[in-house]
């Protein structure tokens, strides 16, 4: 099966993540490059162009608009532009982008501009997806919320509860189910129980110092790794 390279170019690291994993559940997609500098990306394209190109447009430095035009005709990959208004729209017609999403991106559009992207290349394919569930609906007794999976940092456990640890503390909640339960529901391609009592989101889970996990956004949390959660993070290192 043939793949295809990705490069993604943006200066905010928490969407870099999201894109990236969702590149990873498509079987097509080879490597995939991150920058947060748009500069550096622009160099490692000129060394090397992606066959597709995932380019945030408002950015220090550089726009992705600015990046995009100054390469070389032949330097230039089909681009997927992405960014938080319509306003870019007409320019990005005039740079014919396979495609133009408005963050926060999600998978299925992005899989479709991916496809997109591969037929300005003349390659047209029947792509193959590990599709996953985006978020889960949560029942209580007088409400119902929706959480993205993406924005959970980590699950702990709590006698009959579990407490899911969001990107923003206030955010937390409560839910009676058991931790096998969580760890079922959760996509095994971002999630891993790095212990007994908690699981982790390897979008976050960057860093490990005397067995506690450290989150750069939640320095509150209090983790701990047990030896097979260790062995386990290895593998999505």
């Amino acid at each position: 099966m043939a793949k295809y390279d990705v490069m993604i170019i943006d200066d905010d690291p928490y969407d870099i993540r999201i894109a990236e994993s969702a590149f990873r559940q498509i079987k097509e997609v080879g490597e995939v490059r991150c920058f947060t500098k748009p500069i550096a990306g622009f160099n490692s394209i000129m060394d090397n162009p992606p066959d597709v190109l995932l380019l945030d447009v408002e950015m220090p430095e550089m726009s992705g608009m600015d990046l995009y035009q100054t390469l070389p005709l032949a330097k230039r990959p089909p681009v997927i532009l992405c960014t938080n208004s319509q306003q870019y729209a007409y320019e990005a017609i005039k740079i014919a982008v396979a495609d133009y999403l408005i963050k926060p991106v999600r998978f299925p559009e992005l899989f479709v501009a991916f496809e997109r992207a591969l037929h300005q290349k003349n390659v047209h394919i029947n792509m193959h997806v590990q599709s996953e569930p985006i978020g889960k609906w949560f029942t209580f007794k007088k409400m119902y919320r929706f959480v993205l999976f993406t924005d959970i940092l980590a699950v702990s456990s709590s006698k009959n509860y579990a407490i899911f640890h969001l990107r923003q503390a206030e955010d937390d909640f409560n839910y009676r189910i058991t931790m096998d339960e969580v760890e079922t529901m959760l996509p095994k391609s971002t999630f891993v129980r790095v212990h007994r009592g908690f699981i982790v989101s390897v979008n976050f889970a960057k860093k490990v110092v005397n067995r506690k996990i450290l989150f750069p956004e939640r320095t509150d949390l209090d983790i701990s790794v047990s030896t097979m959660g260790l062995l386990r993070l290895r593998q999505y290192a």
